[in-house]
């Protein structure tokens, strides 16, 4: 009997990955969630949201469709870790296309900005839920992604609620490929908008967590700035 539900949200504009993991998948004894967000963009907090509703499995795995997998057990040897571990959520570390290690644990700073997170001294704030492995009972019962966050930010804004609740995370030194950045790049100035509107989002939440003075502000601009070059772009 499977343990493991899979929830997988696509545009279907990454072809060749979504390909990958269907064939990937193909014959594993997983529960296998795709979201099509292709008619309607429901974003990627609604569409993990909606895949993972009436999951009954121990472990939920959400996963971007640009993640490769080095091995056949990946999986298998996450899930034992996090069991051994005693850990409510797992993430395998991410290798990008220049083969350097992702920030896949962050802090969150006073300012309004993340920053590289010390895996070893397991100094950190949140997980990156590109390949995430959580107990699905820890994620229904923290509500899944505040939907309002529609894409970005939405896993930081979960695990803020995720540490305050108690629950234990931590990073597997079991490597997955990350091809970063995939299907935002193909959408314009909408991610750099995002997250221009959702760290004003994740203040009005979590005020306890920053500080509003001139480094926030400074933080805002950024932002701003970021938009406006990415508009230019496009």
């Amino acid at each position: 009997m499977t343990n493991l539900t899979v929830v997988i949200p696509t545009l279907k504009k990454y072809k060749q990955g979504l390909e990958y993991l269907k064939n990937y998948f193909k014959g594993r004894p997983y529960r296998i969630v795709l979201v099509d967000n292709s008619r309607k963009n429901l974003g990627f907090a609604p569409a993990v949201n909606k895949g993972a509703k009436g999951a009954r499995t121990k472990w939920l795995l959400i996963l971007n469709d640009d993640i490769k997998f080095y091995d056949d057990n990946t999986l298998e040897r996450l899930i034992k870790e996090a069991e051994v571990k005693k850990l409510d959520a797992l993430s395998p570390t991410l290798i990008n296309p220049g083969g350097r290690m992702e920030n896949v644990a962050y802090k969150i700073l006073l300012n309004g900005s993340i920053a590289k997170g010390n895996i070893k001294k397991n100094d950190f704030d949140g997980l990156t839920a590109a390949c995430l492995l959580i107990k699905t009972a820890v994620f229904e019962e923290l509500g899944g992604f505040d939907e309002e966050f529609f894409v970005s930010l939405e896993d930081v804004e979960f695990f803020l609620r995720f540490k305050k609740a108690g629950y234990k995370m931590g990073v597997s030194s079991i490597k997955v490929f990350h091809n970063h950045m995939t299907t935002t790049s193909t959408m314009g100035n909408f991610k750099a908008r995002q997250d221009m509107i959702n760290w004003w989002r994740l203040y009005l939440k979590h005020p306890d967590r920053f500080k509003l003075n001139l480094d926030f502000i400074v933080e805002r601009l950024r932002n701003v700035s970021g938009f406006i070059k990415a508009s230019i772009k496009s």
